[in-house]
Parts: C-alpha cells; sequence; structure tokens
C-alpha cells in the first residue's frame, strides 16, 4: 500500500514552455514509477503553458500528483525563477526535495538516480553534475556560453572555498536536498543560481554528485543572458554580507593583512626606534599580532561560532595560542635562516616568515578553536544553569528582506522535523 505522504517532492520553475511541459511530464512519471512522489510546478507564463499542465494532469490520473501554481504578472513575480523555486519547496510535503528545469536540459530521468543515490547513501545534497565522470555540457550551446559557465563556476568556488571547492557543478539548477535542510532558513536568491544559495546558506555535511548530461533544448528559448550573470555575482556579494560562514577564508586572510601589517609596524618600531633586543622585538611583535588577529576573528571571521562570553573567550584564546604555535614556529624558522643570510632586510624576512604560515593557520583555527560549539564544549564544558541561548549553528537567518528581490521563508511549521 502506497504511502498517503511523499517520498518525493519534484520542483519544476516554468515560463513559457509550452513544447516542453507533455514529454517532461511524461518522461517524469516513467523516471519515478514506484516512487510515491508529488511534481509542483510554479509557473510564470503568459502563454498556455498552464492548461497543458492540466491536461497532462488528467491522463496522468494523479499519478504522480501534478500540483500548479501560477503566478500573475507583476508582484507576484518578483525574483523569477529564484522566488519561483522557493515557493515551491514552500509547499513541499515530501522527505526530499528535487529541483530541475521544464526545458529537458536537465532529463527527467537521472532524477531517478538523485533521489536513489539520496537514499542509499543517507546524503544531505544530491548535485547531478557536468563535470565529472560521465557528464556532459553539450547542451550550453557556443564558446561563449561554455566560458561564461565555466568562469561562474570557478569564481563561485573561489570566493566559497569551504562551502564549494569540493563541488564540481556549484551553479547548476539540477539537485535534490533534504527537505529538513532548508526549514527555517530565509532564502533569499537572486537570479536563477538557487543551488548557490542552498550551498552557502545552509548547514549542510554529506553531499552526494551523481553526473548528468546537459542536453540541448528540446523546444523554446532559452532565459539565459549577460542580465543573470550579472545577477550571479549580485548574489555573490548578497551571501558574503549576509551569511557569517560565506568567504571565511577570505575573512581570515582580510585579518591576517592586518595583523601582517601590525606586526611589522610594531616590529620597526622597537627595533629602529626604541632599539630593542631583535629577538625581544619579535616575540613582543608576534604576541601583539596574535591577539588582534584572534579578536578580529572573533568578530569577523567566525562571528556565527563564537560565544559572547568571558569565559568562552578566555579558553578559546588559550586554545587559540596553542593552535597557532606550529606557525610562530614555521614562522620563528623561516625569520633566523632569512635573517642570518639576509640581516639587512629584517622588515622582509619578518614579513615572508608570517605569510609562510598563513594556510596552516587558517586550518588549524578552523579545527581546533573555532569549530561549532556544540563540538567545541566537549572540551570545555559549561553548566546546564548557565548555558546561553544563542541560536544553533548553522542557524543563518538572514536580515529583513529587499521588496525588490522577494525573500521567501521556508516556515518550520510547514515543513515538521525529519524523520
Amino acid at each position: 500500500m502506497k504511502s498517503r505522504e511523499p517520498l518525493l517532492s519534484v520542483i519544476v520553475p516554468t515560463r513559457n514552455e509550452r513544447e516542453n511541459i507533455a514529454p517532461m511530464l511524461a518522461a517524469l512519471r516513467v523516471a519515478l514509477d514506484g516512487v510515491a512522489s508529488e511534481i509542483i510546478i510554479v509557473d510564470d507564463s503568459d502563454d498556455d503553458t498552464p492548461a497543458l499542465v492540466a491536461r497532462s494532469a488528467e491522463l496522468m490520473a494523479d499519478s504522480p500528483r501534478i500540483l500548479l501554481m501560477h503566478r500573475a504578472t507583476g508582484a507576484e513575480r518578483a525574483g523569477g525563477l529564484a522566488t519561483a523555486v522557493s515557493l515551491g519547496m514552500r509547499s513541499a510535503r515530501a522527505r526530499y526535495v528535487a529541483v530541475m528545469d521544464a526545458d529537458l536540459q536537465h532529463p527527467p530521468e537521472r532524477l531517478r538516480a538523485l533521489f536513489d543515490e539520496a537514499v542509499a547513501t543517507d546524503a544531505d545534497v544530491v548535485m547531478a553534475t557536468r563535470y565529472r565522470g560521465g557528464g556532459k555540457s553539450i547542451g550550453l550551446d557556443g564558446i561563449s556560453r561554455h566560458l561564461i559557465s565555466l568562469s561562474m563556476k570557478y569564481l563561485a568556488k573561489l570566493v566559497f572555498p569551504d562551502q564549494l571547492m569540493r563541488v564540481s557543478d556549484p551553479l547548476g539548477g539540477f539537485f535534490l536536498v533534504r527537505r529538513s535542510l532548508i526549514e527555517g532558513v530565509a532564502l533569499r536568491p537572486i537570479g536563477y543560481k538557487i543551488s548557490l544559495e542552498l550551498l552557502v546558506r545552509c548547514h549542510w555535511a554529506h553531499l552526494v554528485e551523481v553526473p548528468y548530461e546537459f542536453q540541448p533544448r528540446a523546444g523554446g528559448r532559452s532565459k539565459s543572458d549577460i542580465k543573470q550573470g550579472m545577477m550571479v555575482l549580485r548574489h555573490m556579494v548578497r551571501l558574503v554580507r549576509e551569511v557569517p560562514a560565506a568567504a571565511r577564508f577570505w575573512k581570515f586572510c582580510f585579518v591576517g593583512a592586518t595583523g601582517i601589517i601590525l606586526n611589522l609596524v610594531l616590529f620597526h618600531l622597537l627595533v629602529n626606534g626604541l632599539h630593542t633586543q631583535l629577538w625581544e622585538a619579535w616575540i613582543a611583535a608576534t604576541e601583539t599580532s596574535i591577539l588582534s588577529n584572534f579578536v578580529f576573528n572573533s568578530l569577523l571571521t567566525w562571528s556565527d561560532v563564537i560565544a559572547q562570553r568571558k569565559r568562552d573567550w578566555v579558553a578559546r584564546l588559550a586554545t587559540y595560542h596553542a593552535a597557532v604555535s606550529p606557525n610562530i614556529l614555521l614562522n620563528l624558522i623561516v625569520f633566523t635562516v632569512l635573517a642570518r643570510r639576509f640581516g639587512d632586510m629584517l622588515i622582509v624576512d619578518q614579513a615572508i616568515g608570517v605569510l609562510a604560515a598563513t594556510v596552516l593557520s587558517y586550518w588549524l583555527a578552523r579545527r581546533m578553536v573555532f569549530v561549532p560549539r556544540h563540538h567545541w564544549q566537549t572540551a570545555f564544558p559549561v553548566p546546564a544553569d548557565t548555558a546561553d541561548s544563542a541560536k544553533p549553528v548553522g542557524d543563518y537567518s538572514s536580515p529583513p528582506p529587499d521588496p525588490e528581490d522577494g525573500e521567501v521563508t521556508i516556515p518550520t511549521e510547514v515543513l515538521g522535523s525529519q524523520a
């Protein structure tokens, strides 16, 4: 006996896709045979796409269930495809939610592979990818679209290395997520890269990729243009500004740069201005930069992780010193070697020594000091009666919505909790 509640909700945003609706729904029906599912079509069309959806729904006899949500011209369509997908997610009932295009460039038959992989591996996210073994991007017509796609992909991976470095196709629009992953999260995408929004803003742990062949359009006209590319850039800027975990490495580098400047200025003043002993100046400059980096990393780079209480700050500061010890040693070794060889270039020697430890410093800081509090507090337990009521790690609620982009929040009461 089939469950009344679906296991899979498929979100399909459409805009003037009359030529593709019938074949797309027929292919989905075959692909999802045996899976309790629902198809939610969020439509912004000005042609007869809604009528064709209704006709196909009658022919499919409610297997799978098809829900049509047509948005009228005007304010309802604010935000375009991004808010269409968000609206579909808000209406989804299943444990897993998939997103795909209606133009058949995302082959419906591969959706079953995404669902089966999610169930088999208990993944939070399953991304369809064009860039791993078996995947192809033949549907990108023309050199310019290939270049734009690859440029945006590598730019996103560069800006958000912690979330996207190991994801081969982070901007693809064909993916599946566990519904509990998005509950209570305020989604504020711009443009059509909803996958970027989810991967950066949501707190996922296990991602799996499934290769697919990105197909040429079966009919209709592509909506991709320069304007959409600019929206991706705006989207990245918004994520960096709003999501504490976004671009963390670059925030760390910015803080580190201020520490280097402080280190070099103080070192120069002590050696050349106050004629302090060389090693005393090195120790003073290094410790000052450590304290500066710790404070600003706490307030900027890991503001979502650090707990603003004295006990936490003192304990974390001690742990931070332990974490940077290997970096200090590396800095000291490099500085000593260079100082003996180029004794008249002490500032340059010190700068190279500090830079040499940056990547190692970041890796140790994120593994030892600024880990999520529910992991870190096992080393520094807090009594139950004094525990603060901070929001859980990964709760990246956003500031008030920008009316231009149409924020959609997936409310907890609609989604429920993960089974």
